[in-house]
């Protein structure tokens, strides 16, 4: 065997080191130029959304110019044609003037978008109260400013914008943006808010009315703030302004639409948003909003393709997601790296999974009139969003709400003056009258801190639900002789002061869909009793409860009522109530317990009976979420007792595509019929709410009242949105 020189050895050892260390080499000088690239990219694009930002700031900037210029000119017309009118110039300097804060249309808003067609209707229609009536009421040369100190019950777990919370719900409402809004004092109305023009066109395809939606051009997701993630390192992506587009409103209803999203807000959400058939982007500022048809017959038995009635309203009602923070983990990576596909929001289940334990549920990304400013374990606070394109939508400069975790502690810090307003409690207007006589009130009345109290009826109703699917409620008579049993009046005197009214179904009581001609059920324990015998129900065995022979064994009449422990005014209707159904031979066992507890025996339909309250929407209503069917033995829905009857059905589903007034006032009315006839609640009151409010809090008044203002106005309820603090008050703090 040769072998070969030692030389050559060595020769090849230093040519394939020499090769692995160019290789080696090449490697990572590819590795550099790589990373350079993506940082190339990276500079890009912040300098493409700097140079944006640039020219919005400038846009903006323009339209204030021009603005000023308006102003100036309308305020020496009017100068002009008052000095010509002798005595009215004198009259006229008593009317405050409008201030130049008036929100204001330039053709920059909407000109730039070629897809408006300027032949159709606007369904949105400008807002008068905005426009004309709040500057007026406004002092001259009005500023925001100030803070409004506001209280809620309990601090939540986190902000998530799918909540079940009401009251995260309405603060992601202040941070947000809808497509309209309702105009002032006036419900079934849509004036512009985020879209500057609704159009309904017909789909040149299938021949069905869709909604073309037109967004403003200048609103912005407000950066995050680092100092609300001390312990993480975000992406400078997320601390940027970005544009609020047509994809955040399609994002924010594939978000809905997820199966895998289970939070209570979203799935309360779909019982309205699930006959959208499909959201399409136009553009950034253009999307189309498709909904479900169905064929329905009309009066001359012809059927025709129908949406529902409530599609242009719901249309109105969508909102942004803040696509720029939800799609994204905090490193600045996406959460589905490819979401090329148009449906991947409305269908990832690891995107939804993320999203519901999302790192920024702490924090609610804002673009409408309020920006979040932080959350700790005593408050939650909101600063003036100066960039909104109304400005006349925040009229102070801050807002503060203080947790609280009693009714009473409301009651005690805004004897204190850390609150502006509160509801009082029934059980505390005997105190109010000893505090109006005490030295620290008469201290605070004299620096401008007078306590006035304005009462309305409360959009909301306190019930007993009955739960169908136990052997005790699953008959309408057993239901009926309930009611009967209680005294509502009694407990509207004794337990509310008077703060209340009796109610006979569902609806809000000055809507015109609550039928006013249905009498209460009577107060008639012994009418109650003959009822339940009626039914099999009376006492065998002389034991002082009433039983019955169910499936071969007498059960005695003996059940659990739940409600909220916390709440002492519940507690003692409860404890009334108990004492009262004794009287007819039935035990009520009362069970107290914690808000999370009650929450899950609500969502899993584990109880007896309920008691609750639910807050009503605004009409048209719709009685879907709570009365239908489908609901009645699916987990988490609204229908919690499992009420069932065809017929409400029937008229639910009728309600939903009919577009008459006077048919669809008809058949809430009979549906009214139904809901007393059948007793699945007992309705127990509607509440009447003691707004106490300092005297330097203004425009705190009912817009039904003021027909002065708000001509035609039905809005029975004050709006928050319009409060602003007086000066002195500012001095004084």
């Amino acid at each position: 065997m040769n072998k070969e020189p030692i030389g050559l050895y060595i020769f090849r050892f230093i040519l394939g080191f020499g090769l692995f260390a160019f290789m080696c080499m090449t490697y990572w000088s590819t590795v550099l130029i790589e990373q350079n690239i993506k940082t190339m990219h990276s500079d890009v694009a912040h300098l493409k959304n700097d140079i944006y930002q640039l020219k919005s700031e400038t846009s903006k900037v323009r339209d204030d110019v021009l603005q000023s210029i308006l102003n100036e000119q309308k305020n020496w017309q009017e100068l002009l044609r008052f000095s010509k009118t002798g005595d009215n110039a004198r009259k006229i300097g008593s009317i405050p003037q409008p201030v130049s804060l008036m929100p204001f249309m330039t053709p920059t808003q909407n000109g730039n978008n070629p897809n408006i067609d300027p032949t159709l209707p606007n369904l949105l229609q400008e807002d008068p109260f905005y426009a004309v009536t709040l500057p007026k009421i406004l002092p001259n040369n009005f500023k925001p400013h100030g803070t409004l100190q506001r209280a809620a019950l309990g601090k939540p777990h986190n902000l998530h914008p799918f909540s079940g919370w009401s009251h995260i719900s309405s603060w992601n409402s202040l941070c947000s943006v809808s497509v309209s809004k309702m105009l002032f004092g006036k419900y079934e109305t849509m004036a512009p808010n985020m879209a500057i023009k609704l159009e309904e066109r017909e789909n040149p395809k299938t021949g069905i009315p869709e909604f073309w939606i037109h967004l403003r051009n200048n609103v912005f997701w407000e950066p995050l703030d680092k100092k609300f993630f001390p312990n993480m390192n975000i992406a400078s992506h997320f601390l940027r302004r970005h544009q609020v587009t047509a994809e955040d409103f399609k994002f924010y209803f594939d978000a809905v639409m997820n199966p895998f999203v289970q939070e209570p807000g979203a799935i309360s959400l779909r019982n309205y948003l699930d006959d959208i058939q499909e959201i399409e982007v136009v553009d950034k500022l253009t999307f189309i909003v498709r909904w479900k048809t169905q064929k329905v017959k009309g009066a001359d038995g012809i059927e025709q393709e129908k949406i529902k009635y409530i599609a242009k309203q719901w249309t109105g009602n969508l909102q942004p997601l803040a696509s720029f923070v939800y799609k994204y983990f905090a490193d600045g990576n996406k959460i589905v790296e490819n979401d090329a596909d148009p449906n991947t929001y409305r269908t990832n289940s690891v995107w939804a999974q993320n999203f519901s334990q999302h790192w920024a549920k702490n924090i609610i990304p804002s673009c409408g009139a309020w920006v979040f400013d932080g959350m700790s374990d005593r408050q939650i606070r909101f600063r003036r969003n100066g960039n909104f394109y109304n400005p006349l939508a925040a009229l102070a400069e801050n807002i503060i709400v203080s947790f609280k975790s009693t009714p009473d502690a409301f009651w005690q810090s805004f004897k204190a003056e850390s609150l502006d307003t509160y509801s009082i409690q029934p059980d505390q207007l005997i105190e109010l009258d000893d505090f109006f006589n005490s030295p620290q009130y008469i201290k605070q009345a004299d620096k401008n801190n007078a306590i006035n109290r304005l009462d309305y009826l409360a959009r909301s109703y306190s019930y007993i639900g009955w739960n169908q699917n136990t052997p005790y409620f699953n008959n309408k008579k057993v239901r009926q002789a309930m009611t009967m049993a209680i005294d509502r009046q009694r407990i509207i005197s004794q337990n509310l002061n008077g703060l209340g009214e009796e109610i006979t179904g569902t609806f809000f009581r000055h809507s015109p869909s609550y039928d006013q001609s249905i009498d209460p059920w009577p107060f008639d324990p012994q009418r109650a009793r003959l009822l339940l015998e009626e039914e099999g129900w009376y006492d065998s065995n002389g034991d002082g409860t009433i039983d019955k022979l169910i499936d071969g064994k007498r059960v005695p009449f003996e059940f659990a009522l739940t409600y909220y422990v916390k709440n002492q005014t519940a507690k003692a209707i409860a404890d009334y109530i108990a004492t009262a159904l004794k009287e007819i031979g039935i035990t009520c066992n009362l069970n107290g317990i914690d808000i999370a507890d009650l929450s899950a025996k609500f969502e899993e339909k584990s109880f007896d009976a309920i008691y609750l309250g639910w807050s009503l929407g605004t009409p048209p209503e719709d009685p879907k979420q709570l009365w239908h069917s489908a609901g009645a033995k699916q987990q988490g829905s609204s229908n919690a007792v499992g009420f069932n009857s065809q017929e409400a059905d029937q008229i639910i589903e009728r309600l939903q595509y009919e577009y008459n007034p006077t048919k669809r006032i008809e058949l809430y009315h009979r549906f009214n019929a139904i809901i007393h006839e059948e007793q699945p609640y007992t309705f127990l009151y509607a509440p009447k709410t003691a707004l106490l409010y300092r005297d330097y809090l203004q425009n705190v008044f009912i817009p039904a009242e003021r027909q002065d203002l708000i001509p035609g106005a039905n809005v029975a309820e004050p709006d928050t949105d319009i409060f602003w603090l007086n000066k002195k008050k500012n001095q004084d703090q």
